[in-house]
This record gives C-alpha cells, sequence and structure tokens, in this order.
C-alpha cells in the first residue's frame, strides 16, 4: 500500500477543524493524510464559495508537486448559482443527483482549465449535501442529549426528509437552521459542530449519509493506485 497526501480546499474553520480533528485521524491510518486548506486568502472566513476562487486553489496545489491529491469539501447550500452545474439542477432532484452533477462538471472544468496535470487521476471534488451540519443529524439520540433537544422531534424531522444528507437547502430550513431552531438559537457552527461531530463518530456518519461515505470511499482508493 502505497501512501497518498490529499489537500482538501474548504468552505470554513467548521470544515477544516473536522477533517483535521476527525477525517484525518481516520484516513491516517490507511496511509491518507489529509491535509485543509481555507478557500482564498488568508483571512477569508467562508460563505462566499465562488468558482473562480475554488479553481484558483486548486490549480496552485495541482501545481505544487506531481504526487499529490486534491479535494473540495464545500456546502451545496452555499455554492455560488454560477458554480459548473449548479444550473442543470432540478428540484425534484435527490440529493445525491444534485451533488454528482456538480461534481462531475467540476472535474471537466478543472481537466479543461489544467489539461497537461494529470487532473482525473488527482483531484476528487467533494459537494456537501446541503451542509456541513447534515451529518450531525446521523444519530438523532446523540444530536439531542448534545443540544438539549427532544430525540423524537428529531426522529420525526429525519422521517419527514428521509436521511440526513436531504434535509434541503431552504434558508429557512437547511441543517444549520434546523439545529438553530432546534437549541433554542444557541447552536455555534465551529465549537458546537466538532463536539456533536465527536459524539456521532465518523462510522455512523458513513452509514447514514451515502454521498458522504461514497466520498471517503474514494480517497480510500488513492492508496491503491
Amino acid at each position: 500500500m502505497s501512501n497518498v497526501e490529499v489537500y482538501v480546499v474548504v468552505e470554513g474553520q467548521t470544515e477544516q477543524t473536522f477533517i483535521r480533528e476527525m477525517l484525518a485521524p481516520v484516513l491516517g491510518c490507511q496511509g491518507i493524510y489529509l491535509h485543509p486548506v481555507l478557500i482564498g486568502k488568508p483571512g477569508h472566513k467562508g460563505g462566499d464559495i465562488r468558482f473562480e476562487r475554488a479553481k484558483t486553489d486548486i490549480g496552485n496545489f495541482l501545481k505544487q508537486r506531481a504526487n499529490i491529491c486534491i479535494s473540495t469539501m464545500f456546502d451545496y447550500f452555499r455554492i455560488d448559482p454560477d458554480w459548473p452545474g449548479r444550473a442543470d439542477i432540478r428540484d425534484n432532484d435527490t440529493a445525491i443527483k444534485k451533488a454528482r452533477r456538480i461534481e462531475e462538471r467540476t472535474l471537466s472544468e478543472i481537466i479543461k482549465l489544467f489539461p497537461n496535470l494529470n487532473v482525473s487521476e488527482r483531484f476528487i471534488p467533494y459537494i456537501q449535501m446541503h451542509e456541513f451540519e447534515a451529518l450531525l443529524f446521523s444519530d438523532e439520540s446523540a444530536l439531542a442529549n448534545m443540544i438539549g433537544a427532544n430525540t423524537l422531534e428529531i426522529a420525526a424531522l429525519l422521517n419527514d426528509c428521509g436521511e440526513p444528507e436531504e434535509i434541503n437547502d431552504n434558508p429557512q430550513t437547511a441543517p444549520s437552521k434546523r439545529l438553530q431552531y432546534l437549541c433554542g438559537k444557541k447552536y455555534r457552527k465551529v465549537t458546537m459542530g466538532k463536539s456533536i461531530a465527536d459524539a456521532v463518530g465518523i462510522q455512523t456518519m458513513r452509514k447514514k449519509c451515502p454521498h458522504f461515505d461514497g466520498w471517503l470511499k474514494r480517497l480510500e482508493l488513492l492508496t491503491k493506485k
């Protein structure tokens, strides 16, 4: 098995902390070393997820060394309407279909922009559906315990949506907005997000969030190439 370094361009500090403190140790045991880096210039706080910014960072990492790989972790809820594939999304598309459409178009665009850098083998785009906080709904009991909410209320929400990754991207009902409601507007994205994620656990997230699991499986395959 060969080791591989993966630079993950992320949206904000929440995703950076999640990857550095939770995903990196898990995948590091398999020889996959994750390095989360914030999109854009130093001081960027997240939220302005435009392809013009992302492609610059992705290109810079592709040019650094031929033996590193690049991925992304951007919330679907936050990406700009002009992002490749975004305009092709239909309201009745499943979460996975939305994500795959955008990831495929993103990969195609990066291949066009950097044709001589082996992009198809080194770049794995990932769009989080619909927001990082969706992962925190993977265990209703753990989530309820961490935020002092009613487990049955969270279970009813999941029953209505179908699964965590289907919690939608409406400004009033996105995963983070649901958490704000459930814990009386006391949810703090960076600090509470990490604590809840610890309580839920990566393996539970993988079981309940198939698109997230698919991303990790693609990263795991890098050591076999």
